[in-house]
């Protein structure tokens, strides 16, 4: 998948109807965050590649986002709480190992 392709893919997460619009709803469906933590392993970047601003902003974004929704999902149904957790906890694995550290 290409740059544009992928920056496509992320915004339909992002859009209403979308994987993280649902979460933002409190509703977390695990079979679907493995789809998502899929699409962002999926993402290769090389060394020297230029970052779009676009797709670093959809990818920034996410551990914050994901952050404040615990309380919702939460709320919504205790017994995700701990798969959303892991869920959080892996995607941020995955934008260190995509994107680097410091």
């Amino acid at each position: 998948m290409n740059l544009e392709e992928l920056i496509q893919n992320l915004e339909s997460h992002w859009n209403t109807g979308g994987f993280l619009d649902a979460v933002r709803r409190g509703e977390f469906d695990a079979n679907s965050g493995h789809s998502f933590v899929a699409l962002l392993r999926g993402i290769a970047i090389s060394e020297h590649e230029l970052i779009p601003k676009r797709l670093l902003s959809l990818l920034w974004y996410l551990p914050l986002f994901l952050e404040w929704q615990k309380e919702r999902i939460a709320e919504a149904n205790s017994s995700n709480t701990v798969s959303y957790e892991d869920f959080v906890t892996e995607v941020q694995n995955v934008l260190e190992e995509v994107l680097g550290v410091p």
